[in-house]
């Protein structure tokens, strides 16, 4: 819709450390105006029949006579609200997650992103990525164009020093920013370690970043958010209706989210985890073998072995590629 489209994308060009080689992705997609797509949810949502409260706070959760009680505040006044079956999907900061859920082996990196105008990509309907250990460690750098010269520009580091890196690589990119100008920045976590161990419970269930339903090679949520956020309203209706809000019940949810992408999420973690040890001059090789549809599927965890295959030609980089990946 182009309520909440910025600009419709042709594909994306993946640049190695280098910059020398790069490897054409195609495909079509969408930069979306996420503040008006969100507007949007919350509208079709309202006509579905549900209520929203903006600018309202969640101060606390907690159990009480077998429902989940809500303590909220809006200007200084506070409410509660009970209910039979809470969904969180409030982000990797979620306090139903922190109160309720363990929170074992979870990683995050740190996401940081400019809103430019005034840039001068070499095609507007292409998403650009950079990798490279001295540009992103274990992390990327995207450009992403929303058209007539804006565009989103920012980089997903494990550990600090995602501004240092960012402004670095902008200050050594005169011809496409040397005019440009930031209007926005926004800085998130964005969980990269696989599914939570659990994000399912009585009378509860998580979804999208509460839930680390995120792609872990690219960072991607949205398309898993959204498939996880349907399957658990339909569930939460059929136990409310049933008046079962049991894990043992709920539980159907994490079982039809993870049939669809419970294994290409725990592949792309492994390719990660594995993508994240070889060095720069190694990912230079690699850029140079791999094909634009090789990486789109390694990247979303349909084949974690096929960079073995296509890597034949350069059989020490195979040999550590399938130690690796096989390994995990």
């Amino acid at each position: 819709s182009s309520e909440f489209v910025s600009n419709y994308i042709s594909g994306a060009v993946l640049y190695a450390p280098d910059e020398q080689k790069k490897v054409n992705v195609g495909g079509e997609g969408y930069i979306l105006d996420k503040p008006a797509f969100l507007r949007v949810l919350a509208d079709r949502a309202e006509k579905a029949g549900s209520e929203t409260r903006f600018e309202t706070s969640v101060e606390n959760v907690e159990r009480k006579d077998g429902l989940i009680e809500i303590q909220t505040k809006k200007g200084g006044e506070s409410n509660s609200i009970r209910a039979g079956i809470v969904i969180g999907c409030d982000g990797t900061g979620s306090i139903l997650a922190r109160r309720f859920f363990p929170r074992k082996n979870y990683q995050a990196i740190t996401a940081l992103q400019y809103s430019m105008t005034d840039c001068v990509v070499e095609d507007e309907s292409k998403l650009e990525i950079y990798v490279g250990h001295e540009k992103a460690p274990a992390g990327y750098i995207w450009v992403f164009p929303k058209g007539n010269g804006d565009a989103n520009v920012g980089i997903g580091v494990k550990g600090a020093g995602a501004k240092v890196l960012l402004d670095k690589f902008i200050e050594n990119h005169p011809r496409a920013f040397g005019s440009s100008k930031i209007e926005r920045t926004l800085a998130a976590p964005v969980p990269v370690g696989g599914e939570a161990e659990s994000y399912v419970a009585d009378n509860m269930m998580l979804c999208g970043d509460a839930a680390s339903q995120v792609i872990p090679l690219t960072g991607a949520g949205i398309h898993t958010g959204l498939v996880a956020g349907k399957i658990a309203g339909e569930e939460a209706a059929i136990s409310a209706l049933k008046g079962n809000v049991s894990a043992e019940n709920l539980q159907r949810y994490r079982d039809r989210f993870d049939k669809l992408w419970g294994e290409r999420i725990s592949n792309s973690l492994r390719a990660l985890d594995s993508f994240e040890r070889f060095s720069d001059t190694e990912l230079n090789i690699i850029t140079g073998l791999l094909e634009g549809q090789d990486l789109v599927e390694m990247a979303n965890g349909f084949s974690p072995t096929k960079a073995v295959g296509l890597m034949a030609r350069h059989p020490l980089l195979a040999m550590k590629v399938a130690y690796q990946l096989l390994t995990g």
